[in-house]
């Protein structure tokens, strides 16, 4: 490794190696753009840039080097303000220990292109831990961390392999995810404004799995932050997860919880840290509908353009029952996930084949005297819509 190179950190970290290997794939003209952009870097006084630099601001901007500059040089400069060189396995961040306690996950792989994997339970992470003992800068510094080690992670497979492995997987696991999940909203929106600056393109590909009844709430909330780049790589995976998840990955790779041989995720303990209330509950931003006895409260959902995912959730106020039932209209025909039945209050998903109208219906008509007042949530995600 050059001396210059090392200004940047070991090779591994640069994916020097990996690099190389891609640039050997490309077209001419994207081989003259990386030689253009290096030129144009080298006239700003930016010295000997890695070619992992180039290429990926390249690759996000369609190998135009103008574009990609623009981009390039504030990368730079704050590769080498916050000393991202640094940031090597060996380094971790004395705070990156908040983050393994309030975000369990794990890091492994590869899947079945040699990608390495981040498993994360979404649904399980103590936004209001993070809140009390993790700042927004430090949050983003052991991020960067990660990033840096998934990049070395991914040379390694890419010497293993004989072939370039450039991106790295994410599976994101909504079970237990709730409207208090709210409250780590500006973290997401963090990273995701984070990485489309400083690691554009990195990801290969999201899998989403258990999404639960809040998934189409989340995906209302970011999916205007999402670059298409991450919108265009997201595979929602519906069903039981131990078996659909093996055909993403080897099952040496999968934790047990997947249906897999992998070490397990572990939820560490959090005792240690500094408590706080979250800034969010359950029964926030809920619709409130008075039923008038021998009434019905219906509404209808549709997804238009492509297969959906549905989430409701409801509850009656005064432990009064209410005839509950979900109705899905698919072109095979007609689904029921929630046939009529008498209850306080229920939470639940559904994920259609393609375009579908759902009709949730309350219905207080039993009732002669009671009228009936439920708070409740129903929405859609379109994921694969424009």
């Amino acid at each position: 490794m050059s001396e210059a190179t090392s200004a940047y950190g070991p090779s591994a970290y640069l994916q020097e190696n990996a690099t190389k290997m891609q640039i050997e794939t490309l077209k001419t003209e994207e081989k003259k753009a990386i030689v253009d952009l290096n030129d144009a870097a080298t006239k700003a006084g930016y010295q000997d840039v890695p070619k992992a630099f180039l290429l990926r601001f390249l690759e996000n901007s369609n190998f135009d080097p103008t574009k990609a500059f623009e981009k390039l040089t504030p990368f730079l400069d704050w590769y080498k303000d916050e000393k991202i060189a640094d940031l090597t396995k060996e380094n971790e961040p004395k705070e990156n220990i908040v983050m393994r306690k309030c975000i369990p996950h794990l890091v492994y792989g590869p899947d079945n292109e040699g990608r390495p994997v981040y498993f994360e339970l979404t649904g399980k992470i103590r936004c209001d831990l993070l809140h009390a003992n993790i700042t927004k800068d430090n949050f983003l510094k052991c991020h960067a961390w990660g990033m840096q080690n998934m990049m070395a992670r991914g040379e390694e497979s890419s010497l293993e392999l004989k072939k370039p492995v450039t991106k790295f997987v994410m599976v994101m696991d909504l079970d237990g995810m709730s409207f208090a999940q709210r409250s780590g909203l500006q973290y997401i929106l963090s990273v995701i404004a984070f990485d489309d600056k400083y690691y554009p393109n990195f990801l290969g590909k999201l899998y989403i799995v258990n999404l639960g009844w809040v998934f189409p709430m989340l995906w209302q909330l970011v999916k205007a932050y999402l670059p298409s780049y991450i919108k265009d790589h997201i595979e929602l995976v519906s069903g039981d997860v131990k078996t659909e998840m093996p055909k993403y990955f080897p099952k040496s790779t999968l934790p047990p919880m997947y249906g897999g041989t992998g070490p397990s995720i572990d939820i560490l303990d959090t005792s240690d840290l500094k408590d706080a209330k979250a800034s969010t509950h359950d029964g926030e931003d809920l619709e409130e509908e008075n039923i008038a006895a021998g009434d019905k409260f219906e509404i209808c959902i549709e997804a238009e353009n492509s297969a959906g995912t549905f989430g409701w959730y409801f509850v009656s106020e005064g432990d009064y029952d209410v005839g509950f039932s979900v109705t899905v209209e698919e072109k095979d025909g007609k689904i029921e996930p929630r046939k009529f039945n008498k209850i306080i209050a229920d939470k639940g998903s559904y994920t259609s084949k393609g375009p579908c109208v759902v009709r949730i219906v309350w219905d207080n008509s039993y009732s002669l005297f009671t009228s009936k007042t439920i708070k409740y949530y129903a929405s859609v995600a379109e994921v694969g819509a424009d």
